[in-house]
């Protein structure tokens, strides 16, 4: 497992790096201005409008399947999932209808704020971008059938030829062509799909024209996904009420709150993601078993290994905010304005990153165990918290308190979810757990601490910011080591069994 979960946080690295580089494409030919806006809304709206369906079946189908194939064989499974795929791509068209014929008002309502030559442009790249949307339905269902069947890795890959065909689009439309910018996100968007077929081929799936909305299975799957739904709704409100308010507040704040969000979503897919993709499939064969004693051991180790490395990640994008935007975007078109702007955001996005990774976590362990209300109310109140602290944070603070708000909602419903969690399966060592992350806080404020003093010593420069947080991740180990941290000792176990193995693979 252990191998696994590096060799996907190596190809979310990779993938992630080269999303960065879009991004310094993008800021670097188009800076914040209104054409990024207009793209990055275009972008938004059909992943915003498939998530309410597309999430709530990603949640729901893997216990689903799961159940299927223990309790009623593989063939049975995947005939269910050829079911599924056919009702979202009937469900996509829907969506893609709606979308060119009633652009204006849905573009309105992602951004009020958009008037004139940026509403246009807006309206033109969404009407294109909309397509891409049978691509996100089929990605959706397929990267969750493939983590079943145990192919981890291939999901994660799709992300390069992603980035790399949005990378060499944004170039082509610096020529004078705006309109590149969204062609070329659909062609990226379906040739990421198209990655998968292999893969999907080699498990002996083939998929027929097999549509049955009203059959069993469906109706299970649907039950899960409805809480999922409303959910995911909330959350895109969230979303929703952001960039209406960014739009009105400055020009180029939605740029600046994308490109923050996108470095905080970085940290979070390394860690988070390529540890829940790899434990959600077997957390719901453990729920299926009902082996509650192995799932909350591993939910324990999840949350505290999550948490020792989001913590300091935490802190070090707090201390050199401004630093990393400069390194990332500040050359270009990407002006003064723009980088104190995303910098803003970018320091009360990192103060929520524990709760957004841990939200994902447990949500998770609640779809195993087929309770999707739970996480749904949790994302009704935090959608309730964001909208209330966005009105009044924006007035006070700007960008940057659409950034706080959406970090204090996202911890909120966190602590939420852990306490529920902890009702319904009984003790997963929260003692343990909160001296753990207490002990981590502790390691990483005095990482933070050095770590900016000697970036001060050593001069202002992206040699020495490389140096300083070089010199933090080993103040941060040494600390956490003499702290007696819990599990310092069982994954520096866990490292020397994987050297073992490697030398005897040699």
């Amino acid at each position: 497992m252990e191998k696994t979960v590096l060799a996907i946080m190596a190809m979310i690295v990779l993938s992630k790096v080269l999303g960065f580089f879009r991004d310094i494409f993008l800021s670097f030919f188009f800076g914040a201005t209104n054409v990024t806006d207009a793209y990055l809304i275009a972008m938004t709206i059909p992943t915003v409008l498939f998530a309410f369906v597309g999430m709530g079946v990603a949640a729901s189908y893997i216990p689903i399947f799961t159940k299927i194939s223990a309790h009623q064989g593989e063939g049975e499974a995947k005939k269910f999932t050829t079911n599924v795929v056919n009702l979202l791509f009937l469900i996509a068209t829907l969506i893609i209808v709606l979308i060119l014929i009633f652009p204006v008002p849905i573009v309105k309502l992602f951004a009020y704020g958009f008037e004139g030559e940026t509403l246009k442009i807006a309206v033109d790249f969404t009407r294109i971008s909309s397509l891409s949307i049978y691509f996100v339905a089929l990605t959706a269902v397929f990267n969750s059938y493939l983590e079943i069947n145990g192919k981890f890795l291939i999901a994660a890959f799709t992300g390069l030829p992603l980035n790399i065909i949005m990378i060499a689009f944004i170039y082509v439309s610096s020529a004078g062509n705006i309109y590149w910018l969204a062609y070329g996100y659909v062609i990226a968007v379906a040739i990421q799909f198209l990655f998968l077929v292999p893969s999907i081929r080699r498990t002996g799936y083939r998929h027929k024209m097999y549509v049955k909305p009203k059959e069993e299975n469906i109706k299970k799957m649907m039950y899960l996904a409805l809480p999922v739904m409303i959910g995911v709704s909330v959350d895109q409100i969230n979303v929703l009420v952001d960039r209406t308010i960014a739009s009105q507040i400055v020009g180029g704040g939605i740029s600046a709150l994308t490109y923050s969000n996108r470095i905080t979503f970085f940290i979070e897919a390394i860690f988070v993601t390529a540890i829940v993709t790899v434990l959600f499939p077997r957390i719901t064969k453990m729920a299926v078993r009902k082996d509650m004693v192995q799932l909350k051991w591993t939910v324990g180790k999840m949350i505290t290994s999550i948490g020792l490395l989001i913590i300091p990640s935490t802190i070090g994008l707090m201390i050199f905010s401004k630093e990393i935007t400069v390194l990332l975007f500040g050359r270009g078109a990407f002006e003064d304005d723009a980088v104190l702007l995303t910098a803003g955001a970018l320091f009360f996005y990192s103060f929520g990153m524990l709760g957004f990774g841990m939200r994902e976590v447990l949500a998770k362990v609640f779809y195993s165990l087929e309770d999707s209300k739970t996480p749904m109310i949790s994302a009704v109140a935090a959608m309730v918290i964001n909208v209330i602290l966005n009105i009044v944070l924006a007035r006070i603070m700007g960008i940057s308190g659409l950034a706080l708000a959406t970090s204090i909602a996202a911890i909120v419903s966190t602590v939420y979810l852990y306490v529920a969690l902890v009702k319904k399966i009984g003790s997963i060592g929260s003692k343990l757990i909160l001296l753990d992350l207490g002990k981590a806080l502790v390691a990483a404020g005095v990482m933070g601490v050095g770590a900016k003093q000697l970036y001060f010593l050593l001069g202002e420069s992206y040699w020495s910011l490389a140096s300083s947080v070089s010199a933090g991740v080993v103040i941060y180990a040494v600390v956490l080591i003499a702290l007696k941290v819990s599990d310092a000792s069982y994954y520096k176990d866990r490292l020397m069994a994987l050297g073992r193995k490697s030398v005897q693979n040699e």
